[in-house]
């Protein structure tokens, strides 16, 4: 009966999670199709100058909530003090993260001609998403740690609700220059209701806001320390990694470079799902798992598991790439050939991404600052002997990336998993 249960909960978050991958991705290639490239180039910068200052406000204390709740994950005040206390942080952090967007956003805006009233409120409407997913990271990972799935699913699909009929309401209007504005502005009033949705739920549950106060808050605070300084170097590193390639083209590259790299992104969106499902439903069983032999089982399955579906993605990328390039659009068929090169780039990406959470949810979190340098050598030998002239480069770049974080992760992961043995 448990197992019953808990592919019952395996269908029901993968059911949602996929059905919101989907509406996200319909919007999403909607945009694309719909979007002329000057505008979709302008909206994919936007895009990650979001991504960026988010990540700055993050430098590794996302991953500290599960571990520093640990086992007392049934006791609300305990639950809620926790995040606030490790969210505390991130607020702290969004000027850092403002500081360090604000002066690239102008250069480049410029560089590229972006500007004009539609433009400036796309990018103000940015400063709100921000503001607002803050907030819904807040909430969502204090319900996901209370165990309230269907909450967290029922909130993410009005959201997805919200935010492809904002989006369709602006592609059947014509196109003008406010189109990206009214673009961003979807997504702004998708996190909106998410945030109104979920401050009815926790005064619905009676999840007061808890502020831990003395030994409590001063061992939490040492515990963050903890875990999250080995994370800080390789956070900041990684935070750019993942706008990297969309900086680069930014830089060297025009407009249209830059569309067809935003494009590209809306390929790999299918890689979403099983992240989203082993977020929910893998990583807080691996938080609070005694170590042993059931804990190492369960990781080796897992990452088995992961890896096969992963490679059943990348394989669909080598044999039919045609029927990926039909979801963006014809303006998009000279890039046939470079649909592989995304996926492969993407699925390297996210499998170090699984294996370097399985080790923070568990507190381990040492040894992370070395993988900067294996990933600076690997991209310093890139540039040196291939450059960076065109989009194929430019995703080739992006795989060496990769396969760099992708050989430290998993490397760490097995002396991990060894240790994580009997005692």
């Amino acid at each position: 009966m448990k197992l019953l249960a808990r592919l019952r909960q395996i269908a029901m978050v993968g059911g949602v999670e996929t059905f919101g991958v989907a509406v996200g991705g319909i919007a999403g290639l909607l945009i694309v199709n719909v979007l002329p490239k000057d505008q979709y180039a302008a909206y994919t910068f936007l895009v990650a100058c979001i991504t960026l200052i988010l990540g700055v406000t993050d430098l590794g204390l996302a991953h500290c909530c599960l571990p520093v709740v640990g086992q007392r994950t049934n006791e609300v005040p305990w639950v809620v003090g926790a995040c606030q206390q490790v969210f505390r942080k991130r607020w702290l952090l969004l000027g850092v993260g403002l500081a360090i967007v604000a002066p690239y956003w102008f250069v480049t805006s410029r560089e590229h001609g972006w500007g004009g009233g539609g433009y400036l409120l796309a990018s103000a409407f940015m400063i709100v998403i921000v503001l607002l997913s803050l907030r819904e990271h807040y909430a969502s990972t204090v319900l996901l740690i209370l165990g309230h799935i269907s909450t967290l699913n029922r909130i993410g699909f009005s959201s997805h609700f919200v935010r492809i009929a904002f989006v369709g309401a602006v592609l059947l209007l014509p196109m003008t220059s406010w189109s990206v504005a009214g673009i961003v502005a979807a997504t702004a009033a998708a996190s909106l209701v998410s945030v109104l949705l979920y401050r009815t739920e926790f005064r619905s549950r009676e999840i007061v806001n808890t502020r831990l106060e003395g030994d409590d808050a001063r061992r939490v605070d040492a515990q963050v320390i903890q875990i999250a300084k080995p994370l800080v170097l390789p956070a900041i590193f990684y935070q750019v990694q993942g706008v990297i390639t969309v900086f680069l083209v930014s830089m060297f590259g025009t407009s249209n470079m830059v569309a067809e790299v935003g494009a590209f992104g809306r390929l790999a969106m299918v890689l979403i799902v099983v992240d989203r499902v082993t977020n929910i439903l893998l990583f807080p069983v691996i938080a609070r798992a005694p170590e042993g032999q059931r804990l190492r089982t369960m990781l080796l399955q897992g990452h088995l598991v992961y890896l096969f579906l992963m490679a059943l993605v990348l394989l669909t990328s080598v044999y039919f790439p045609q029927y990926w390039i039909l979801l963006l659009g014809e303006k998009y068929r000279s890039m046939e050939p470079l649909v592989w090169m995304v996926f492969l780039s993407s699925i390297l990406q996210n499998a170090s991404g699984f294996a370097f959470r399985t080790m923070t949810v568990r507190g381990a979190t040492a040894g992370q600052s070395y993988s900067i340098l294996a990933t600076l050598v690997t991209q310093v030998l890139y540039l040196a002997i291939v450059g960076v002239s065109d989009l194929r480069s430019v995703l080739g770049f992006a795989i060496a990336t990769s396969v760099a974080n992708f050989g430290y992760q998993y490397t760490l992961l097995a002396l991990r998993w060894w240790q994580w043995r009997l005692a």
